[in-house]
């Protein structure tokens, strides 16, 4: 069974906040900067996973409306 991507971009962005928490706490400037290369590399794959965004807009003289492509 595959993941939906959005929930799998979800998850890397939960991972991302929890990375950026330990970077903050950890004392060690050696760690905080694997920690930092790890979060960069999160945040790529997040990135090249997520849908694109959408958003509704009206079309002038319809009164429906579609998802267009931000």
């Amino acid at each position: 069974m595959a993941l939906d991507t959005g929930f799998v971009a979800a998850v890397l962005e939960g991972i991302e906040g929890t990375l950026g928490e330990l970077i903050e706490r950890v004392e060690t400037s050696e760690l905080q900067a694997s920690l930092d290369v790890l979060q960069s590399r999160v945040t790529a794959l997040r990135v090249s996973i997520e849908p694109p965004a959408t958003k509704l807009t009206a079309v002038k003289g319809h009164e429906s409306q579609q998802p267009v492509e931000v």
